[in-house]
């Protein structure tokens, strides 16, 4: 399979299009370095398809996905955004259909059944797409899945690679371009491929929850809630999700905002049971017994850390306390005496 030229095909199922609107955010690099082949290694990506931001549109656009599916499209990386339904609850109707062609219907499922057997790699970016999001919540009346489970975690496309799940709602828009680079040079054999997690996040963006990256972790350290929106303080006693979720949103774009950094508690929008509990309700603090074991940690760490500052004093003393012990002696041999002669 040669890899000089990569097509993208990029599917919408049920989303609200928001991960397309934050990848046209990317700063480090931007959208338009990539597919003008401003970075090295990244040259020869042609975005095939994209509801969004192609050019086709009709009839001619849906043919893109017919010829992708009979392999005129090769190599390509499939990259789906939303979730996808199970039509089989959808009775006489459909839930998620993205084309017609000759008069049939092209349904979100079918099309990925195809496309997810000659694909060289497979993305999900958003939780929609990797984990199902908010159309998959309580009580999922559509049965929506994210890509993971649709076509599970052994799943490997073309290269061998497994699917990589970009989350987020929506996740930041240099995660995406970051990620979806480094797949690209590692599918050339110019880069590692990103080490994943179990819920097949890239562990250099997701290994860390947003509490322990959070910018106004101070606040925490020192013991100092917010109560009230725009209040000085840690999030926590508003519903911040960020002691249980994985995220490396401490800034958006371009080193400016964040969530938890201007104020909004984080909703644990990449954990894989958004919305639903422990990230729901919203505003609801999130479980007590995180911030105990952290707290339990923190306390032995604390001690140890001050034991080993502590250490160079007690070896400088210890030394000491022989004379010190026989000098005490001394004197109270000199005292018992004094007492004798009187």
């Amino acid at each position: 399979m040669g890899l000089e030229e990569i097509n993208i095909i990029w599917l919408e199922g049920q989303d609200c299009a928001g991960d397309t609107i934050t990848i046209k955010q990317a700063s480090n690099p931007t959208l338009i370095d990539v597919l003008t082949g401003a970075i090295p290694g990244l040259g020869g990506l042609k975005l095939a398809y994209h509801p969004t931001l192609m050019f086709e549109w009709g009839d001619d656009a849906t043919q893109i996905l017919v010829d992708a599916m009979e392999g005129k499209y090769d190599p390509f990386v499939l990259i789906l955004e939303g979730s996808i339904p199970d039509e089989s609850k959808a009775g006489d109707g459909v839930f998620c259909v993205i084309g017609e062609h000759d008069g049939k219907l092209l349904k979100l499922s079918d099309v990925i059944d195809s496309l997810a057997q000659r694909c060289a790699a497979a993305v999900a970016i958003g939780t929609c797409a990797a984990y199902g999001g908010i159309p998959s919540g309580n009580p999922n009346p559509t049965g929506a899945q994210g890509l993971l489970d649709y076509l599970g975690k052994e799943w490997t496309g073309g290269l061998g690679l497994p699917i990589i799940c970009i989350p987020g709602c929506p996740p930041r828009p240099d995660n995406i371009i970051q990620i979806l680079g480094q797949a690209v040079l590692a599918a050339r054999g110019l880069a590692p491929l990103p080490e994943l997690d179990e819920w097949h996040r890239p562990v250099a963006f997701y290994g860390y929850t947003m509490h322990e990256l959070c910018p106004i972790c101070g606040f925490y350290a020192e013991g100092t809630d917010a109560h009230a929106f725009g209040d000085t303080g840690c999030l926590g006693a508003l519903g911040c999700k960020g002691i249980i979720t994985n995220c490396n949103n401490t800034t958006w774009a371009d080193g400016y905002g964040g969530c938890t950094g201007t104020g909004v508690p984080c909703f644990g929008c990449t954990h894989p049971d958004f919305p639903d509990a422990p990230t729901s309700p919203f505003f609801a603090k999130a479980p007590a017994m995180p911030f105990i074991i952290e707290n339990m940690k923190g306390m032995l760490a604390h001690a140890e850390m001050g034991f080993e500052r502590f250490k160079p004093v007690l070896e400088a003393l210890l030394p000491l306390v022989p004379e010190f012990i026989e000098d005490l002696d001394r004197q109270m041999e000199e005292a018992k005496d004094k007492g004798r002669k009187i």
